[in-house]
């Protein structure tokens, strides 16, 4: 108690000579208005709406990523004859194959076609084939040319998340969605 006074004292001071310092008169420091206060109570209930939502948001996107997120075994392959079948203009759902775009999974992944996955370190690509049926919980990504593909090789363990539900209807790439996809894994 006896030390309380000469604290208040020295607190007081040390606020007198910050505003000194930062060249502030007492007279222009005005209290804010009622209405300047209400408008801020309600600026602030917004900030904490929206944070709010935002958690929300964070949380069921982790939900999310732990139920579609697998660990998938990656190859490349490219639009040849050896490497498809004889038809190599179209995919399993008739589609144009592109280079950089389209992806095959295997049989027991056939659900994901026509949607769009994200693929650790290969970004967005849309499954539009199948693979042969001996290979499971794998993804082949198609490349231009052997090289390509021969550079790649085999990778295990490779993020792969369906991405679908969560991308506007008709993606173009403008957008990063690598920061949404990256997290904390163990």
């Amino acid at each position: 108690m006896r030390f309380s006074l000469p604290i208040i004292l020295i607190l007081a001071l040390t606020n007198v000579y910050l505003l000194v310092q930062s060249g502030a008169r007492v007279q222009d420091m005005v209290p804010p208005s009622a209405e300047e206060s209400l408008v801020s109570a309600e600026h602030q209930l917004k900030l904490l709406k929206a944070q709010d939502k935002i958690t929300i948001l964070k949380l069921m996107l982790d939900r999310y990523r732990e139920a579609n997120t697998h660990r998938l075994r990656l190859t490349a392959y490219t639009a040849r004859p050896e490497e498809t079948n004889e038809d190599v203009e179209n995919t399993a759902i008739m589609q144009t194959p592109r280079p950089g775009w389209t992806v095959a999974v295997s049989h027991d992944l056939r659900g994901w076609l026509g949607k769009r996955v994200y693929v650790e370190g290969f970004g967005v690509r849309f499954v539009g084939d199948l693979m042969n049926p001996r290979y499971s919980k794998s993804i082949d990504v198609l490349v231009a040319d052997v090289e390509e593909a021969r550079d790649i090789g085999v990778i295990l363990d490779v993020f792969v998340t369906l991405i679908e539900p969560l991308l506007p209807e008709h993606y173009d790439g403008d957008f990063d969605i690598t920061a949404v996809f990256n997290w904390n894994r163990e």
